[in-house]
């Protein structure tokens, strides 16, 4: 008896362990979905760095320090390379804006939930969370991003989150938002009905989505950080300590660098004043569109994407070329056409004629080495031995 009791206890122990050591699965929603078959385990640490790399509005660095010793750097970075946000082509269209970036943090899933989500998306999970920090460090972490303004205070429901034109829940190009499974069940109803509509946002490029379940067992666990686990480190930090190590391409991070600022360092921003310079990609309304693009810089007008027609609201500025007069001086020139691009049509796009330039210096160039080439082939053959023959020598 007292054998069996011991084996039942330890299978019950182990049963508790591996219960207690669940990860958390991270599903990415984006245009082009990832096709690889393998779904690796990452420490908590390496999707914090994916995570901020998405979210950050600014150019984002990595010192990685933070990284356990027992992970290689450099998978490490070929992990972000891969599941974080991918850089803006060289010669992108300058009209064409990223898509947004929205991290949604879902705490308490149960394996039934996991499996509805699964199923409704299909597909697999990009990655794993092999030791999800626990509430306490997502309270922390979502008070850090607030103060960085990438995290809202206000909850928003989940419908209005994964529009990313809904200006009541955005504030710039990325969003951080989390949500409690176990008090809100019906938060993943919401979430499936909407699934169809967010792929449709995803597929038009105009949003990317990290879902990030977190399992119960992960609530009480000892890890309250998703960084790393120092206590020196564990304080939070102040908005110009972020700013600082940002503008030294340094992580986004929520360590303590010390309580000073350089005095060549800039000045720290405001939520308001980051607020006024974001300019969502889409508006709600035709006059909302209008008022906060300044008539779309006067070279153009809004019109809605999605079409008249569309249940979902999405006003943007679409650019019109405009015709300059000539001063008085300059009258023999003619009139210009001027085309203009960005989500305010606030700038000359000079694509066209970039193009036509350095395709007429490149034919250009080309024609004239392949004439010195040929000039040079024919300057070097011999002459005909008949020509020698004909010519007597003078007595």
């Amino acid at each position: 008896m007292r054998l069996v009791a011991s084996l039942t206890a330890a299978a019950l122990s182990g049963l508790a362990l591996g219960a207690s050591r669940q990860s958390a699965d991270v599903y990415i929603l984006q245009a082009s979905p990832q096709s690889s078959p393998d779904v690796p385990s990452l420490p908590k640490e390496v999707a914090r760095h994916i995570f901020l790399q998405r979210t950050s509005r600014q150019r984002y660095g990595s010192d990685l320090r933070d990284i356990p010793d027992s992970v290689d750097p450099k998978t490490v970075v070929e992990h972000i390379a891969r599941f974080g946000k991918r850089p803006t082509p060289l010669f992108a269209d300058s009209s064409r804006t990223d898509a947004s970036q929205l991290v949604v943090l879902l705490e308490g899933s149960t394996a039934e939930q996991s499996a509805r989500l699964e199923k409704e998306l299909g597909q697999h999970a990009a990655f794993t969370i092999s030791d999800p920090p626990s509430a306490t460090a997502n309270s922390h972490l979502m008070a850090v991003l607030q103060r960085l303004g990438v995290a809202s205070q206000q909850q928003c429901d989940i419908s209005d989150v994964i529009n990313p034109f809904d200006d009541s829940c955005w504030t710039g190009p990325s969003a951080v938002v989390k949500y409690d499974l176990r008090t809100s069940p019906k938060t993943l109803d919401t979430l499936l009905d909407n699934i169809p509509r967010l792929n449709r946002i995803v597929t038009n490029g105009d949003l990317e989505v990290l879902l990030v379940l977190l399992p119960e067992s992960s609530r009480s666990s000892k890890l309250n950080q998703w960084s790393g686990s120092s206590s020196s480190s564990s304080s939070n930090p102040s908005v110009s300590d972020l700013r600082r190590r940002r503008d030294a391409e340094t992580v986004i991070s929520d360590d303590t660098v010390g309580n000073t600022r350089p005095s060549h360092a800039p000045p720290v921003a405001t939520a308001a004043t980051r607020k006024a310079k974001a300019i969502p990609q889409c508006f709600n309304s035709f006059d909302n569109c209008m008022s906060r693009t300044a008539n779309c810089s006067g070279h153009g007008e809004c019109v809605n994407k999605y079409g008249s027609g569309s249940s979902t609201s999405c006003y943007a500025c679409a650019c019109q070329a405009s015709v300059v007069k000539p001063a008085d001086e300059q009258r023999n020139r003619g009139e210009k056409t001027v085309h203009w691009g960005g989500n305010m049509c606030q700038k000359e796009d000079v694509s066209v004629p970039f193009w036509l330039i350095t395709g007429f210096t490149v034919t250009i160039v080309g024609a004239v080495t392949f004439a010195i080439g040929m000039l040079f082939s024919v300057g070097e053959e011999k002459l005909p031995g008949v020509i020698g023959a004909g010519v007597s020598r003078s007595k």
